[in-house]
């Protein structure tokens, strides 16, 4: 698997130079894939807006991955949480822009666009905007990676 990493000083696989988005993997049951995208999409302001405005660029656009992309069997469901927010989607084709000010989230096909684990230290940190979420949820990167969900990346360790 390729390497895709974290901006940093080396300039080393840059996520963002390489036309990545920041993500969360997960394996969802397909049954729950209707009940995950009500989920997904009331984490968005009332205005259809990422809560985060802070974070711009292509690495920050709002995006979703299925295995088939738009052809999934349940992205009807995905589409009817997305149309109950007043949000559009739309299928990812990789470097995709900003979706900041669209009310778009991209679709992609997770065959095609896989996901790629980001560095243990950037897992499980607290958010910039928010109080810090404690030390328990904190910790939960040292257990991932004692546990082997969570590997070393062979990027740099910090920025």
């Amino acid at each position: 698997m390729a390497q895709v990493c974290y901006h940093n000083l080396q300039f080393v696989a840059d996520y963002g130079k390489l036309g990545h988005g920041e993500v969360v993997g997960m394996t969802i049951p397909e049954s729950s894939i209707g009940d995950f995208a009500k989920e997904y999409f009331s984490y968005f302001a009332p205005n259809g807006e990422r809560v985060d405005p802070g974070d711009r660029g292509g690495e920050y656009r709002s995006l979703i991955g299925l295995p088939g992309g738009t052809s999934h069997p349940e992205y009807s469901k995905v589409e009817e949480a997305a149309s109950a927010k007043g949000m559009r989607l739309e299928p990812g084709k990789g470097n995709d822009p900003d979706t900041f000010g669209k009310k778009l989230v991209y679709v992609y096909d997770t065959a095609k666009y896989p996901f790629y684990q980001g560095e243990v230290y950037h897992q499980f940190h607290n958010d910039f905007q928010s109080p810090p979420y404690g030390k328990a949820y904190n910790k939960l990167a040292d257990m991932a990676f004692d546990d082997g969900r969570l590997g070393v990346t062979g990027c740099p360790d910090r920025v």
